[in-house]
């Protein structure tokens, strides 16, 4: 049963990770033609520096309550004290980091407007309780909702944003279309009856007990947005609006590319969490060591893969003004790998763990190493140097976390797979290049991509790779689950 709710649960998440996958292939390259570069730029400025003001709004909330839920679940009334107590210091923490934005906004004399417009951001996290949903397993009602809403939201946008004077109404309906999604929850809730306390237990409710726990997942959190989003705010700040649109077309491209992992990640945690507190560590290795294995087989091929097309699907995805995305995409397409491993061992292995202090030591070191290189390099070659400061930054995290638990976890045969994904890989993107010589036009994206595939996962089957055996067992235990 267990395994079935896992897969139905992924099914339900990894289904709605294709959707937004799907959406920006039809919106992006609209938006881009419609906004341009300069106006994309701005957008990516202010939706940088407010993320900031966001993220501390959220606090690490969101990871922490998925945990613990995922612990209490079966307890009626210590979910329903811990539902309010979260939800009292989720208004707390968004009221202060809002009013900071608004000081914030007082003294910059630039897109004002923008930076108001995105501070609903803030309010629509008082209202985000998806965690309660994902801590339970109940993955079917967030992707329907957000599925209904994205898309009203797009045909929104076609209907509405018309040139680069609709800047305003851009911004206006995604952060409303992420109100909105939030309100869409609390029917469920008041379902629940969580919002309902007995009157001799509001005394004892203790919102602040949780500021600890937020707080160990809050440093890796906004250190991870700190060198993510930091590169943004900075090719902004130094005037370089423009080469900031390069920058953050190129990174939502590579970002698309990675959810499906995501979606994994996001399913497995609470899974991971409840078998760790069963104190079961084999059951823990075997889904880490299937969920890495998983992981690297698609993250490298996506990354070989987008080295690849980037010269066909940049003019053809974005526009003739948005040249500068091939090398950024090329260059800064390396993270996907290290950040699916990063995805593995932190969020699925040390945050439902509670080792945060190992991933908060390899995220400061991150952060600290992209801060040093990104001003000049940022300074010298603009959104190049801003794609090769994310590139090492995400590499030495990673580096430093398979560091820290080389002596709890073993992923044994790894390297095996490792150099069998990179011989498939290889042999991908040279038949990818062939292909894009004898076809044109999107045909040539289409079949790269379609063809491609088969041709990668055919050497991995010739080379015998271990996920084809996973895959297998997978196939031929089907109706035995």
């Amino acid at each position: 049963m267990v395994k079935v709710k896992i897969i139905k649960n992924y099914l339900y998440n990894s289904s709605y990770q294709l959707f937004l996958i799907i959406l920006p292939i039809i919106t992006l390259p609209y938006v881009a033609r419609t906004l341009g570069p300069s106006a994309l730029g701005v957008n990516s400025y202010t939706y940088s520096v407010t993320s900031y003001f966001t993220m501390f709004a959220i606090l690490g909330t969101t990871t922490y309550a998925q945990r613990e839920v995922a612990y209490l679940k079966d307890d009626k009334l210590g979910l329903t004290r811990f539902f309010v107590e979260v939800e009292l210091l989720n208004i707390g923490t968004s009221v202060i980091s809002y009013i900071g934005l608004l000081i914030v906004i007082l003294f910059l004399s630039k897109y004002q407007i923008s930076f108001l417009i995105y501070s609903i951001t803030i309010i629509a996290n008082i209202f985000d309780v998806s965690w309660l949903f994902m801590g339970t397993g109940r993955f079917a009602i967030l992707a329907i909702r957000n599925f209904i809403v994205k898309i009203i939201s797009v045909l929104l946008i076609f209907s509405l944003v018309k040139d680069s004077s609709d800047l305003y109404i851009y911004i206006l309906i995604n952060v409303l279309s992420i109100l909105v999604s939030n309100l869409t929850l609390w029917p469920y809730i008041k379902k629940d009856s969580l919002l309902f306390l007995k009157k001799q237990m509001i005394p004892k409710l203790r919102p602040f007990r949780h500021l600890r726990g937020t707080l160990a997942l809050f440093i890796p959190q906004i250190s991870i947005t700190l060198y993510t989003v930091l590169n943004k705010v900075l090719l902004g700040a130094m005037g370089k609006i423009r080469e900031g649109s390069y920058f953050d077309s190129a990174d939502k491209i590579i970002r698309l590319s990675f959810t499906m992992l995501v979606s994994l990640s996001t399913v497995l945690m609470p899974v991971v969490a409840n078998e760790i507190a069963k104190k079961n560590r084999q059951k823990v290795e075997k889904l880490l060591s299937q969920s890495l294995q998983f992981s690297l087989c698609i993250a490298f091929p996506l990354f070989g893969g987008l080295v690849g097309i980037a010269e066909r699907l940049v003019p053809l995805f974005l526009g003739n003004q948005y040249d500068k995305v091939i090398l950024l995409l090329q260059v800064q397409g390396f993270i996907i790998i290290p950040m699916a491993i990063a995805n593995v061992i932190g969020n699925q292995y040390l945050v439902p763990s509670r080792q945060t202090k190992k991933l908060n030591v390899s995220i400061f070191g991150g952060s600290i190493f992209n801060i040093l290189i990104s001003v000049p390099l940022i300074e010298t070659w603009g959104a190049f140097g801003a794609s090769v400061a994310i590139a090492c930054s995400e590499t030495l995290v990673t580096t430093l976390q398979v560091f820290q638990v080389r002596n709890e976890l073993h992923f044994y045969g790894i390297g095996r797979d490792v150099l069998k994904y990179t011989i498939a890989t290889c042999g991908m993107y040279l038949f990818i290049r062939w292909l894009q010589l004898v076809t044109v036009g999107w045909i040539s994206i289409i079949a790269c991509i379609i063809l491609g595939i088969v041709f990668y996962f055919g050497l991995l089957i010739i080379l015998r790779a271990n996920i084809v055996n996973t895959g297998r067992k997978i196939i031929s235990n089907k109706f035995k689950i």
